[in-house]
């Protein structure tokens, strides 16, 4: 009898061992399992320290977020030609998003139409194209920063003389943008004289000839904008090597920048926040692929500051700085 009722019991704790694994497992198959999402982002420059800043805010998104962002994109170049292959790449895995900061507002038109067409939502990050195409664009101020650029050159130089200002070319949304704002406020200053903006096809050995150019042929140039950080290196080598007092304003805060605005060869840098910028564009390209698109903006503003040496090293400045 005993050994029946041992039977009996062992066969109910049997069956309600098997109703439990059967609850669990029902359970954990109807549980939706959570999909990893991969992202692309493609730079202007990959190894220029604006656009890694960016990738390690996109990555601290990323992480929080759970998706698999993968970093590519031409290592030395800006252009059209050396950034559509790399986007091509991209259109050919099939991710579930795109991040890219066009190098041409025209020229990149085609090949990102490409990757929509492809039903693959695409975020333009820094610079943007002339077509409604991207999910949104995150990006500076550009005609803000201009502006600032001829308020510091113009303090600089005592708000008299004459200033240039050199650029990549024409056909990049970012510095258009600037020359614009530039322009429109530097012309606004009585005694000085604007000799125009000259272009170096993203080449500091071109920008440094181009600038002792000016330096020779323009006795009173007091002052230089440079539109962005290659642009920028030719110009502060040239202005150094020159022996002349010119003032120096520059776009961006690279390493190389920063160092000569604390040794006070350059007045002014007008900084971006990158890591920002990234940050925000796989927040929203997360957003976008889970279907919260409801409240998307088609475009986010991150603002810029201006750096001099009395506020290099405040608190608040730092994340203005670009790190390799």
């Amino acid at each position: 009898m005993l050994r029946r009722l041992w039977l009996a019991l062992t066969a109910v704790a049997v069956a309600s061992l098997l109703a439990s694994t059967t609850t669990v497992a029902q359970r954990t198959h109807n549980q939706p399992h959570k999909r990893t999402f991969t992202f692309y982002l493609i730079p202007g420059i990959s190894t220029d320290a604006f656009y890694t800043t960016m990738h390690k805010g996109a990555q601290a998104a990323a992480n929080r977020l759970g998706v698999h962002l993968i970093f590519q994109g031409a290592p030395n170049a800006f252009s059209a030609p050396t950034q559509t292959p790399f986007l091509n790449g991209a259109i050919a895995r099939r991710p579930d998003a795109i991040l890219i900061a066009p190098t041409d507002k025209v020229a990149m038109i085609a090949p990102i139409r490409r990757a929509v067409q492809a039903h693959i939502p695409v975020i333009t990050v820094d610079t943007y194209i002339n077509a409604p195409l991207a999910v949104t664009n995150i990006s500076s101020d550009n005609i803000a920063g201009g502006k600032k650029a001829a308020v510091a050159l113009a303090n600089a130089i005592g708000r008299k003389g004459s200033v240039a200002a050199l650029s990549v070319q024409p056909g990049i949304s970012t510095t258009d943008q600037r020359q614009q704002g530039f322009e429109a406020r530097i012309r606004t200053y009585p005694r000085i004289t604007y000799l125009g903006t000259q272009y170096d096809n993203d080449s500091p050995t071109i920008a440094a000839s181009k600038t002792s150019a000016l330096l020779i042929a323009h006795s009173d140039l007091a002052g230089i904008f440079a539109l962005n950080t290659n642009s920028g290196i030719g110009v502060t080598n040239a202005a150094q090597h020159s022996g002349k007092k010119v003032k120096l304003v520059e776009f961006d805060a690279e390493p190389v920048e920063v160092q000569a605005l604390r040794q006070g060869t350059i007045s002014a840098l007008i900084a971006q926040d990158p890591f920002r910028i990234g940050n925000l564009g796989v927040t929203l390209a997360y957003r976008y692929v889970t279907g919260k698109r409801a409240g998307i903006f088609k475009h986010y503003g991150t603002g810029e500051k201006i750096i001099t040496r009395a506020n290099v090293n405040k608190p608040g400045t730092k994340e203005f700085l670009y790190t390799k």
